[in-house]
Formats: C-alpha cells, sequence, structure tokens
C-alpha cells in the first residue's frame, strides 16, 4: 500500500512542500528533455525528406541526361565516346553536390 494520502486541508509540512517542489522540477525537467528530442527528430526528419527530395532530382536528371545521350549516339555514332565523358561528368557533378548537401547537413544541429 502506499504512503501516500490525497491531500485533506490543512497545514502542509516543510517535508511536503520540499517534495512537492522537487516533484514539479523532475516533471520540467522531463518535459524540457522531450522537448529537445522532438527538436532533434524534427531535424532528422526534415534532413532526410531534403537529401530524398535532391538524390531524387539528380536521378532524374541522370536519367534525362543518358536518354539524350542516346538518342545523340544515334545520330551520330563517332561522337559516342565524347557523348559519354560529358554523361560521366554530369554524374560526377551530380554526386558530388549531393555530398556537399550531406556534408552541410551534417553540419546542422
Amino acid at each position: 500500500m502506499s504512503d501516500l494520502a490525497p491531500y485533506a486541508g490543512g497545514v502542509v509540512s516543510r517535508d511536503a512542500r520540499r517534495a512537492g517542489r522537487e516533484i514539479s522540477r523532475g516533471r520540467l525537467g522531463t518535459q524540457v528533455r522531450l522537448a529537445a528530442v522532438d527538436d532533434v527528430t524534427d531535424l532528422a526528419m526534415g534532413k532526410v525528406e531534403s537529401l530524398t527530395m535532391a538524390t531524387g532530382s539528380a536521378m532524374q536528371s541522370v536519367a534525362r541526361v543518358a536518354s539524350a545521350q542516346r538518342q545523340l549516339e544515334q545520330m551520330v555514332p563517332e561522337a559516342s565516346g565524347r557523348l559519354a565523358f560529358l554523361a560521366d561528368d554530369h554524374l560526377l557533378g551530380c554526386a558530388e553536390l549531393l555530398g556537399d548537401l550531406r556534408r552541410d547537413m551534417r553540419r546542422i544541429r
């Protein structure tokens, strides 16, 4: 059985007031820590969403360049090496930009 009993009025002892303040401080500390966890979670979710959007955009861009490369190679087969070089350079540029984005996101805390 619990030693705690509901307050029935009258004078509250100093120990009871002190215990009440400690309980309140503990609850407030818990609320502050939970708010901090919520902020960190929101930030992480935002970072994931941003990286997903940027990666999807880069993938679409690489696919468009690859499609254009194939079409141009059919029209001018002797340029296939140069077109492949440009397409690969574009891919590496996209990968570099995504790497920069990830690095910048790690700096945001």
